[in-house]
């Protein structure tokens, strides 16, 4: 079992798990559209500036991964079985408009 993981640190470093993709520099638009045709989940962590207009990214963060648990009716043993399966969470955009 994995143990909590405060969220500075899940969401700390450059985007390297599940993914060579690097969307820094580029619009918000082309980013997301970019990250969706490659199926790679996303989030907008923070977006800043004035007008809200001409929107690039630029930080990207990996989120690290979450743990989906299943429990399974053992009929013979007559328990539950646990399956843990660790998912990747995707990637958590930075963007400034300018």
């Amino acid at each position: 079992m994995l143990s909590p993981v405060p969220l500075s640190v899940a969401l700390a470093g450059t985007a390297a798990a599940q993914t060579d993709i690097s969307v820094v520099g580029m619009s918000q638009e082309q980013a997301q559209q970019v990250l969706s045709d490659a199926g790679v989940p996303y989030i907008i962590l923070n977006r800043s500036g004035s007008t809200m207009q001409n929107c690039r990214v630029t930080e990207q963060r990996d989120r690290g991964y979450d743990v989906e648990v299943e429990y399974d009716w053992d009929h013979e043993n007559k328990e539950w079985d646990k399956t843990e399966v660790e998912v990747w969470r995707g990637l958590a955009l930075v963007v400034f408009c300018d």
